[in-house]
């Protein structure tokens, strides 16, 4: 079977272009391995040359005793006696002619001059393993169609399935392995199988692009339709709202139209309405009616309260309480 190797580096041609010897260096560096170049006299190397899936690792020859450029900077690869802020993905911690450490594979600063390894964080795709001291140690890839999810990566947990992807296993308890396509709907059976004689039969509106495939891909909906002038109707039953709408979830449709005999009917589009017009205009009428007979009540019940009782000549009036004095001089 075929297999993926990491890619070595050539030295050699590295060099055609520096004024510098091989050292103890070979021609192709295997990935992995570290080598000491040669600077010319009075010079010294920065740091040993390493190699990693084809790439060396940042050097440059400075004067002997280096420059002492402060943490976050490195030696200018054009000018030995500049100093530089650290480039992306690197880092340097304290002051020395030596250069920017490289952060772990699978993770890079979001800035320049970086001085602590803390600056080095993982890509979306790999999930963090910090030490106690909160140093990164190494990036670790999350499993095939995932990311992580949020700013505190440090768990495998926090690896989710792209969107079109389903999780194995699907339990959030047990760990993810694997992030699979999600399956389509197979739609075929329903659609070849809409009811009805053709002036009745329903049509396939926003489906119709699924009809030649008879797959449809998960998460996305389309609708049935009738003609216009024609509602969906289940049977004789011109009253029930019919969902005419698909919907697929990893090869399930969650929504589908109900099973039975659907068609399109003119009365299911036009007696609804009117009826539900004559239901909404007797309920109208019946409430104004209420209300009319209550004011009607509550005008005879303040005419009875004005109305004067009679007295005898030999009685004396009976005087008004506060209340009922209170209650009169309101009603007048």
């Amino acid at each position: 079977m075929p297999s993926c190797v990491p890619s070595g580096c050539n030295v050699s041609e590295a060099l055609d272009l520096l004024d510098l010897e091989m050292g103890d260096c070979p021609e192709i560096l295997e990935s992995g391995e570290t080598c000491e170049l040669q600077c010319p006299d009075e010079q010294e190397l920065s740091d040993n040359v390493t190699c990693y899936l084809g790439n060396l690792s940042d050097f440059v020859c400075i004067p002997a005793g280096g420059w002492p450029c402060p943490a976050g900077h490195q030696v200018s690869t054009d000018s030995p006696a500049t100093c530089v802020p650290c480039p992306l993905s690197t880092y340097k911690s304290g002051q020395g002619p030596w250069p920017c450490a490289r952060c772990p594979p699978g993770s890079q600063t979001n800035g320049t001059g970086r001085t602590s390894a803390e600056a080095c964080m993982c890509h979306d795709t790999y999930y963090e393993l910090r030490d106690a001291s909160n140093q990164l140690l190494s990036c670790i890839p999350c499993p095939n169609n995932s990311s992580v999810v949020g700013f505190h990566r440090h768990r495998h947990e926090d690896c989710k399935c792209w969107h079109g992807f389903v999780r194995e296993p699907a339990s959030e308890d047990e760990r993810l392995q694997y992030c699979r396509p999600a399956e389509p709907c197979n739609v075929s059976d329903l659609l070849s199988n809409l009811t009805g004689p053709e002036a009745y039969k329903l049509k396939m509106g926003s489906c119709e692009a699924t009809a030649n495939s008879s797959l449809l891909p998960d998460g996305l909906t389309c609708s049935l339709a009738c003609n216009a002038g024609f509602g969906a109707q289940l049977g004789s039953d011109i009253f029930r709202a019919v969902d005419l709408t698909l919907a697929c979830e990893d090869g399930t449709l969650v929504r589908r139209p109900p099973e039975g005999y659907l068609w399109c009917s003119e009365a299911s589009w036009e007696l609804p309405p009117l009826v539900f017009l004559g239901i909404a205009t007797a309920a109208t009428a019946l409430g104004g009616a209420a209300i009319e007979l209550r004011q009607h009540r509550l005008e005879r019940r303040y005419a009875q309260a004005l109305k004067p009782r009679p007295v005898s000549a030999d009685t004396a009036p009976t005087p008004q309480t506060a209340t009922e004095a209170s209650f009169l001089g309101r009603l007048k």
